[in-house]
């Protein structure tokens, strides 16, 4: 029998502290999940409003002009009255909202697993921390007024933040196929979730951060409503 450490000595002599401390994790990661599909939800809804309310606002060459495509009869009405300035940034600030609340509760699901200290483990703190960017940036941007922070800072930390999940998403791919034994079809599927969707997300929205965030918060909703299968630790 192996040497037990002093914690887990007390936590065999109360094991009504563990089903306890069990219960409550297993209320967080409810709540997590409920969470991931709140806040996905609400970016995926708030994308085609606060895109064309950029078209209206700045438009192409920095002048006003009608959304693209798909876009163009979608008018941004949640905030009626306002100038359409005013109307972009406040739709900023819900997705940003919305996308520190899916960080947060990504977070909380990541943590309850077991699996910790594997490349894995890493690949998913490298998402959730990009993810934590592109949320503190777009807060930054479009709530924050700017004679008091240039919104280009907020723009930069959104940028970098797509990167870092681009990179995330990729070893996270790479990982559940070594370490999970995962297929491999699957595994590439998982690691293109990232630079695939940055790309093709802006592509057809042709807006930034609501385009390429577009497939990262449908795999949020996902997570949200499935959960995420444990891993075998190292």
């Amino acid at each position: 029998m192996r040497y037990l450490g002093y914690g887990e000595r007390l936590l065999a002599a109360y094991p009504a502290v563990v089903d306890d401390v069990t219960e409550r994790l297993s209320v967080g990661v409810v709540a997590a999940r409920i969470g991931l599909v709140v806040g996905g939800l609400t970016c995926l809804v708030v994308t085609p409003s606060f895109a064309s309310a950029y078209y209206l606002a700045y438009g192409r060459g920095g002048g006003e002009s009608p959304p693209p495509g798909w876009l163009a009869g979608i008018g941004p009405s949640w905030f009626a009255g306002a100038d359409a300035v005013s109307t972009y940034n406040s739709y900023g600030v819900v997705f940003g909202f919305a996308l520190m609340i899916v960080v947060i509760s990504l977070g909380v699901v990541v943590a309850a697993r077991e699996g910790k200290g594997t490349w894995e483990s890493r690949a998913w703190r490298l998402i959730i921390g990009g993810l934590g960017a592109v949320a503190v940036g777009s807060l930054m941007e479009y709530g924050i007024p700017e004679d008091v922070l240039d919104a280009g800072y907020g723009f930069m930390l959104e940028l970098a933040g797509f990167v870092i999940i681009a990179v995330g998403t990729v070893v996270l791919g790479w990982a559940v196929h070594r370490e999970a034994e995962v297929g491999t079809i699957p595994s590439i599927g998982i690691a293109l979730v990232g630079p695939v969707g940055i790309v093709a997300g802006t592509a057809i929205v042709g807006h930034l951060p609501s385009g390429p965030a577009s497939l990262l918060m449908l795999a949020a909703i996902i997570i949200g409503a499935i959960g995420l299968p444990d891993t075998p630790r190292p």
